[in-house]
C-alpha cells in the first residue's frame, strides 16, 4: 500500500492535481482580497471636516456630501457655548480615516445639570469659597454681620432666601453668603488690588476678610480681560478698612489705563501685556 502512494505521488497525475489545487486556492484568495478591499474602500481615504460650533439640527445637511456619518455619543453643559451645539468631535479636525467613517460628536445640552447643595454654613469663609468653586457653583455677594464668630459662615442664600443643604440646585447657580466678621471693632489693612482681574480681587479680599462692594466697568464692558484700575478705598501703608468691609472696583479693558501698585511701595508702572492675554 505504502508502495502504491510512493508511486501515485510520483505520477503525473498527482502533479496535475497538485497544480490545479494551488492555482485554484491563490485565485480564491486573490478574490477574497480584491473583494474585501473593495468593500472597506482600502486606500481611499478623506479628511475629517471641523463639526465643532455646529448646530444639532444642521449636521444631516453638514454631512449629506461627505461620506460620513456621525454619532451624538454624550452631552456637556458649558455655560458659555451655544446651547445644543458640537463642542467637541472624535476624530478630530483635519484627520484622515476611510469613507463612511462614524465621526463622534460631544453636544451641548440646553440646560445645566443638578447638583446637591453643599453645607457651607460654620464653614471657614476660606473653605466655603473654596467648596463653592469645587462644586461648580458661582459665589456671589459676602455680607459680612457681627457674630462672635469670625469669618465663620452664618447663612447660605439663592436669590437672598436660605437654601439647605442637599437641595437640588442647577449648576452654576450663585450663591451668596452670611459670614461673621467679630464682635469687635477690628480694623484690617486695604489691599491693593490694581492689575488683577475681579476674580483674583475677590480671593484676595476673601484672604483679608473683606469683600467685593460695587463694580464699574468701562466701555465697551469686557469682563473677561479687563482688570482694576482704580479702587475705593484706596491701598497704602496707612490705609485700613473695618474688617468685613467692601471695596468697590473699577475695571477697564485698556493696557495702557490699568496700573498695578505693590502693596508695600507707591511706585507704579504699567501691566505688561502678557498679563491681559492670561
Amino acid at each position: 500500500m505504502l508502495k502504491g502512494i510512493i508511486q501515485f505521488i510520483k505520477s503525473k497525475t498527482f502533479f496535475l492535481h497538485l497544480t490545479i489545487y494551488v492555482v485554484s486556492l491563490a485565485l480564491l484568495i486573490w478574490l477574497v482580497i480584491s473583494s474585501l478591499g473593495s468593500y472597506t474602500s482600502h486606500g481611499k481615504t478623506i479628511k475629517v471636516p471641523d463639526f465643532k460650533g455646529l448646530k444639532v439640527a444642521d449636521l444631516d445637511k453638514f454631512t449629506a456630501d461627505k461620506n460620513l456619518r456621525y454619532l451624538v455619543i454624550d452631552s456637556i453643559y458649558d455655560a458659555k457655548a451655544p446651547k445644543g451645539s458640537v463642542i467637541k468631535q472624535e476624530p478630530e479636525f483635519n484627520t484622515e480615516v476611510k469613507e463612511g467613517r462614524i465621526i463622534y460628536l460631544y453636544v451641548t445640552t440646553k440646560l445645566p445639570p443638578s447638583i446637591q447643595m453643599p453645607k457651607l454654613v460654620d464653614r471657614s469663609l476660606r473653605q466655603a469659597v473654596a467648596m463653592v468653586s469645587t462644586y461648580g457653583l458661582k459665589l456671589g455677594k459676602i455680607e459680612f454681620v457681627p457674630d462672635q464668630c469670625a469669618n465663620c459662615v452664618l447663612d447660605q442664600l439663592v436669590k437672598g432666601k436660605k437654601i439647605e443643604p442637599g437641595a437640588s440646585i442647577p449648576k452654576g447657580t450663585i450663591i451668596s453668603l452670611v459670614v461673621g466678621k467679630g464682635l469687635s471693632d477690628e480694623e484690617v489693612g486695604v489691599p491693593c488690588l490694581y492689575g488683577l482681574t475681579r476674580k483674583e480681587a475677590l480671593e484676595k479680599l476673601v484672604e483679608a476678610s473683606l469683600s467685593i462692594g460695587a463694580i464699574s466697568f468701562d466701555e465697551p464692558k469686557d469682563s473677561v480681560s479687563a482688570r482694576i484700575y482704580k479702587q475705593s478705598p484706596s491701598c497704602g501703608k496707612q490705609a485700613s478698612i473695618n474688617l468685613g468691609g467692601s471695596i468697590d472696583l473699577f475695571l477697564s479693558a485698556d493696557k495702557n489705563k490699568v496700573i498695578q501698585r505693590s502693596d508695600t511701595t507707591a511706585t507704579n508702572k504699567k501691566v505688561d501685556e502678557e498679563d491681559f492675554d492670561n
